[in-house]
């Protein structure tokens, strides 16, 4: 099980679990998609593009070499890892939830946190650095989604 929460309630630094152990920790960007990452003793990079329809994890902090990208098709998001290739959908537009798709397969999916406060997810054989990318990406979506609501209700 993959588990992303809030350090502090109003921070922007998340802690990543695996099985639950600390494994990671995401230092978010403040007025928009990304920020630093933390993972298993390396550094890396999580950037958004200025449209927001992709995300890649670079290397470093200097913009080293791409690690994983996400991009945006019609209601899917397409992501390449040095894995392979996978999908992140909605099964369904009135729900929290993303699935996690290879193949035709569902091979994890992310649910929410309660009181939106990160997510939690459960995988089948997929690498440790795939889920901590695609859960950093699905809680820049949550983060982008709440913000629109909150705009547009005041």
């Amino acid at each position: 099980m993959l588990e992303i929460h809030r350090e502090r309630a109003f921070g922007r630094t998340y802690q990543i679990l695996s099985e639950g152990r600390p494994v990671a920790q995401w230092s978010g960007h403040a007025w928009k998609s990304g920020g630093h990452v933390e993972l298993a003793g390396e550094d890396f990079e999580l950037r958004s593009s200025r449209w927001g329809r992709s995300f890649e994890m670079h290397e470093g902090t200097a913009g080293g070499p791409i690690r994983a990208e996400a991009h945006r098709s019609g209601r899917r998001w397409n992501i390449i890892g040095a894995e392979g290739e996978y999908e992140l959908m909605r099964p369904s537009a009135f729900r929290g939830r993303r699935q996690l798709v290879r193949g035709g397969s569902v091979v994890g999916e992310f649910r929410p946190g309660r009181f939106g406060s990160g997510l939690t997810a459960e995988f089948t054989g997929v690498p440790l650095p795939l889920q901590v990318f695609a859960g950093l990406v699905v809680l820049s979506l949550q983060q982008r989604q709440a913000t629109a609501a909150a705009a547009s209700s005041g």
